[in-house]
């Protein structure tokens, strides 16, 4: 009897063990499944490090490229796992915006990392995120764009999101499978594509 205790309390813990990992496993092959199903939407391919890992996507979206993947990033003392959305960016634009009341705060020692990295604070009325830029004089008056403003309103949940070298990537944490279903997925991408086409033309008016 005073064996039989421990030994079932650690057949339990084992059961658990077993229970977390299976639902994870599966989830990731119902994730895997549905960015199959979008990649061939993309014209695109997608795949997977290995059986246990989280999958990743790449194809073409109305002509500009279009990465989907997860990141996991260290928030304090968590660690969490976050989808990345990458997509073309045809401008030469470079800022990023962190959210201001989200879980993506840097910790003190890592601001000064981030200024050196992506600039200073840029001062930007009226937006739920900090902008950080090496492109302090005009970044202002193109980020007050009313359509970009719209756009970006479809995004008010995601961590960051960073415009840089022709590419823009929006993070937020996962929420579970759900999210990633094609039909998600396409709006996902279509809001992306709706966010950086007022920054497209606002930069190529400033060149002109």
């Amino acid at each position: 009897m005073i064996n039989f205790i421990p030994l079932t309390f650690f057949g339990l813990i084992a059961v658990v063990g077993i229970a977390f990992f299976m639902h994870g496993f599966l989830n990731r092959q119902k994730i895997f499944t549905f960015f199959q199903e979008f990649a061939r939407k993309l014209n695109g391919e997608s795949g997977r490090d290995h059986i246990a890992a989280y999958p990743w996507l790449k194809g073409t979206w109305n002509d500009r490229t279009v990465r989907i993947f997860f990141h996991t990033s260290e928030n304090h003392t968590v660690s969490v796992l976050n989808l990345v959305t990458e997509l073309e960016f045809r401008s030469p634009l470079r800022f990023v915006l962190l959210q201001k009341d989200g879980f993506r705060k840097p910790k003190p020692e890592q601001l000064q990392k981030l200024e050196e990295e992506v600039g200073p604070l840029v001062g930007v009325e009226g937006l739920p995120f900090d902008v950080r830029s090496p492109e302090t004089d005009s970044l202002a008056a193109i980020l007050s764009s009313p359509d970009f403003r719209q756009a970006l309103s479809d995004f008010s949940s995601y961590n960051q999101i960073l415009f840089w070298d022709g590419r823009v990537m929006a993070s937020r944490q996962f929420d579970g499978v759900p999210e990633v279903t094609p039909e998600r997925l396409s709006h996902l991408v279509e809001a992306l594509l709706r966010l950086v086409r007022p920054l497209e033309a606002e930069a190529a008016v400033g060149v002109s």
